[in-house]
């Protein structure tokens, strides 16, 4: 049996870090790897926040004649994550969240219905309103039951109260969904929105490099962060390597 990391090389290409605004990462060979994948990861992000990431090709391992790949893109605060939370604070009558889930369905992620929670005087599950009436402790329980509710709430997401008044959102199985998060803008400090994961990728083929210009390496920089978003990378190589693959890591083990 070949291991996965006899057919994949893996290597950090952006340390974790927040409260910078700009980092790039080193540059990577291509020689031996027929196709490569970065892989963002990012947290912290809170409402109207984003940052851009981008990948560049370049001659060495030190980035000279450093090119951009493709178009940088953005990740915006509440599109398409993978975990996010609530913080329920002072929340009042008619403040509403909306959350609306992308199920990943045959390979694509396809786009279910949004639904609007709205904060009440008593909770309705059937007409998803959330008790706001007593405590915040008790508004985020109700908000999570509303999320949860087996006929009302959102089908293959998961809501559950963490640090007694916030409510942590996550698909129900992990890796098979996204979903959009969105609060009254009048109520974004008392529906306090903090996106927990964000995953963002983008794939090089040795093909697209610049060749004839001798660009042998690709690396990865990210751009416009704000100061409470933490984030990190991996490139992942493979796709037919012409050399055996090894990993550089501290510690390895499998489960036979």
């Amino acid at each position: 049996m070949i291991r996965l990391a006899e057919e994949l090389k893996v290597d950090t290409a952006l340390r974790a870090i927040y409260n910078v605004t700009s980092l790039t990462g080193p540059y990577f060979s291509m020689e031996n790897y027929p196709r490569a994948l970065f892989w963002v990861t990012a947290n912290g992000l809170l409402t109207g926040e984003s940052f851009t990431y981008s990948v560049y090709e370049a001659t060495d391992d030190e980035g000279s004649g450093a090119s951009i790949l493709g178009a940088a893109q953005t990740v915006t605060q509440g599109e398409k994550v993978s975990a996010s939370k609530v913080k329920c604070t002072s929340v009042q009558v008619g403040d509403t969240l909306k959350l609306q889930i992308h199920k990943l369905l045959y390979g694509a992620l396809d786009e279910q219905t949004e639904l609007t929670f709205t904060a009440a005087a008593a909770e309705s599950l059937a007409n998803r309103q959330f008790n706001q009436a007593s405590t915040d402790a008790a508004c985020a329980t109700s908000l999570a039951a509303c999320i949860n509710d087996a006929t009302y709430g959102v089908d293959g997401l998961f809501a559950e109260v963490v640090n007694t008044d916030e409510v942590a959102i996550r698909a129900a199985e992990p890796g098979e969904a996204v979903f959009d998060i969105t609060e009254l803008a009048a109520a974004a400090a008392r529906l306090i929105v903090t996106d927990l994961q964000i995953q963002a990728f983008f794939e090089v083929d040795t093909k697209d490099l610049t060749r004839d210009s001798d660009y042998t390496h690709v690396g990865l920089r990210v751009a416009s962060v704000d100061a409470t978003t933490q984030f990190s990378a991996l490139i992942i190589r493979g796709g037919g390597a012409r050399v055996p693959i090894g990993q550089c890591a501290t510690a390895y083990d499998d489960s036979a």
